[in-house]
């Protein structure tokens, strides 16, 4: 079993191919071990320094035991991060805000004293988080909650969401606020995944080259749903440990392109007061780790009541750390079938059949350990969720997100915001700031605002997801075949159908394209209130596979150009990609910039071979700069 433990784990670890990407995955994959001496960079002082891409919460936890490291510290060097490459450096914009220096050192070394008078809140105490800024907190800890959009800077909350306090209560130190997909999506239906007005537009800090054009950042290149700063975040190295809110894959799909563990309970598990959220019936607040033992000891804080709560708060049973299934009866979907892309006819077809290819070696790997495993197990189709060839999602998110907007509000304090009218109005208003050519229109909200739907239609589309995806499709699932637990690809559609009867998700790592190194992974759903079922997979997942996938060294990869030349219109990317697959360019980006140039060199138009070569990466092809044999990796016809 041993050896066969060691096959596997190499077969799922990435390989390599020829430049740009060579050595990328080997240098991704290094060992997991912390580094730790001392550094002075950046005027800090002699400070211990870790990988702060590698360090789990818990190996800072145990250096903190130690007597290695303070808090004060920790918090000192994830600062140093943040400035390094947030705004500036790669430009990640993961974080809108960053608590006030002053206060968090003042936090980090109370708890520091704390530590050396014995009192331990638990695993997790001095260690930073960051909360997706759609969660509350009070003015002292000196961060707006602006949900990405500009109406809400400035306001003040009455006081700290449920969940912070609870976070709080447990000696975790709240860093920053992530960026976030405006309203968490709901303002542009074609808005790019990770963008707000705030924030700006978040980068997976795995892909080096930026993808600035919207159209593109559903493909090869995108880093994911409305939580991709959280996600981002932690991958960056600017925490360990992130929150965020999911709605349909929100928290899920981010999590799986930045190679982190994360759950999203049951709908209803974790109380949703002074949180923006979509829908009352599909959202819910999850957790981001590198490690699933963090991410088990991060949901235990989360879903362990404070002394303040109500009474009537159901007691929370504290989760367990596995070291392999057990008796775990898991259900994989054929991924031919439930592909792994949304748009799988712009992927690159050798980057599918990668991920296919993992995919089924993680099955095969599972059933030669003796897991119980049955495969392939059908879903309920996509169809199954909506009535006479209509999306049943839409009717009843347009009509819960404004009363869940107008709770949002009355949590505040202090607001020049009201209403969802005064919103709209305040974008108009501020087209430069909150209307620009990445979103600049807010049709979404509009929609909702003139949302039309009778009760009774609401209630029989809530009411028809919740039978589709539960008793007549996961529940139905899980009997027939006496199921804990059914596993897709990470971008196929099972988070939708779970979220449809609301019932609990999970990510898990899988591997890295060899294309660009963009991880993916897999996507977990159990019956409701089976959180403890998802972590332990997870944890003996984690225990018995690879090593999560890591980026390069933030500062080793070279930075974009102060004035780079923006991304074609996608009548042009759709001419990019038409002549790239019916011509012979030997995978030249160079020979097709020369042919197109010279078509339009009467029209005074023209893009460089470097750009045509972003525009071919981001949408799966193989392309690399050179002419004919002098391209790296490309090949004469």
């Amino acid at each position: 079993m041993r050896k066969a433990s060691k096959f596997f784990k190499k077969a799922l670890s990435p390989t390599t191919e020829s430049p740009p990407t060579k050595g990328f995955v080997e240098k991704m994959h290094t060992s997991r071990k912390m580094s730790f001496t001392s550094s002075n960079e950046g005027g800090m002082g002699m400070l211990p320094e870790f990988d702060p891409l590698v360090v789990s919460a818990f190996e800072l936890s145990e250096l903190l035991n130690a007597q290695a490291i303070t808090s004060v510290e920790i918090v000192e060097l994830y600062l140093h991060e943040i400035e390094q490459h947030n705004r500036r450096g790669r430009q990640l914009r993961a974080l809108i805000s960053v608590a006030p220096r002053h206060e968090l050192l003042k936090i980090a070394k109370k708890l520091d004293e704390e530590r050396l008078r014995g009192k331990i809140r638990g695993p997790l105490h001095g260690i930073p988080i960051v909360l997706k800024d759609n969660i509350m907190t009070d003015e002292l800890l000196g961060m707006d909650t602006t949900v990405g959009s500009y109406a809400f800077v400035g306001c003040i909350p009455k006081k700290n969401a449920t969940i912070v306090d609870r976070l709080l209560r447990r000696g975790m130190i709240i860093i920053g606020k992530a960026n976030l997909t405006e309203f968490c999506g709901l303002k542009n239906p074609s808005m790019p995944p990770g963008w707000s007005a705030v924030g700006g537009q978040c980068q997976s800090p795995y892909v080096s080259r930026h993808i600035a054009k919207r159209k593109l950042h559903w493909e090869l290149s995108a880093p994911g749903g409305s939580s991709t700063g959280s996600a981002v975040a932690v991958a960056s190295g600017f925490s360990t440990l992130a929150v965020g809110t999911d709605t349909i894959g929100s928290l899920i799909t981010p999590a799986n392109r930045a190679a982190l563990y994360a759950l999203k309970p049951t709908v209803g598990q974790v109380p949703m007061d002074g949180i923006f959220n979509l829908s009352k019936t599909f959202d819910a607040v999850g957790g981001m780790a590198k490690s699933a033992k963090d991410l088990v000891a991060l949901m235990d804080a989360m879903m362990v009541p404070t002394s303040r709560e109500s009474d009537e708060v159901a007691p929370h049973r504290s989760f367990k750390i596995k070291a392999n299934f057990g008796t775990l009866r898991i259900g994989f979907v054929e991924p031919t079938i439930w592909k792994t892309w949304r748009k799988s006819g712009r992927i690159n077809v050798d980057a599918e059949r990668f991920m296919l290819q993992k995919y089924d070696m993680v099955v095969q790997s599972m059933i030669e350990m003796g897991v119980d495993i049955v495969y392939p197990v059908e879903l309920p189709s996509q169809a199954s969720l909506t009535i006479d060839g209509q999306n049943c999602f839409e009717p009843v998110v347009y009509s819960e997100f404004k009363e869940c907007l107008t709770e949002f509000i009355r949590d505040f304090k202090t607001t020049k915001m009201h209403s969802l009218a005064e919103i709209i109005n305040f974008n108009l208003e501020h087209p430069e700031l909150c209307l620009p050519p990445t979103c600049p229109d807010q049709n979404d909200l509009m929609a909702a605002l003139q949302s039309s739907a009778k009760r009774e239609e609401i209630n029989a589309a809530r009411h028809h997801l919740h039978n589709a995806g539960g008793p007549d499709g996961l529940d139905y699932l899980f009997t027939s075949q006496q199921l804990d637990i059914v596993i897709a690809p990470g971008d196929a559609p099972l988070s939708s159908i779970a979220a449809a009867a609301g019932y609990p998700t999970a990510a898990c790592p899988l591997s890295a394209l060899k294309l660009n190194g963009q991880p993916f992974g897999l996507t977990l759903a159990s019956r409701p209130h089976t959180e403890h079922t998802l972590l332990h997979f997870l944890t003996a997942y984690e225990n018995i596979f690879p090593p999560r996938a890591l980026p390069l060294p933030l500062s080793s990869v070279p930075l974009q150009d102060a004035h780079p030349e923006p991304l074609p219109d996608q009548p042009i990317i759709d001419l990019i990609l038409h002549e790239w697959d019916t011509r012979r360019f030997s995978c030249s980006a160079d020979a097709l910039a020369d042919w197109l140039n010279a078509r339009w060199r009467k029209s005074g138009y023209e893009l460089s071979a470097e750009t045509i070569c972003e525009v071919l990466r981001s949408n799966g092809r193989i392309a690399f700069r050179g002419l004919a044999d002098d391209a790296e990796g490309a090949f004469s016809r």
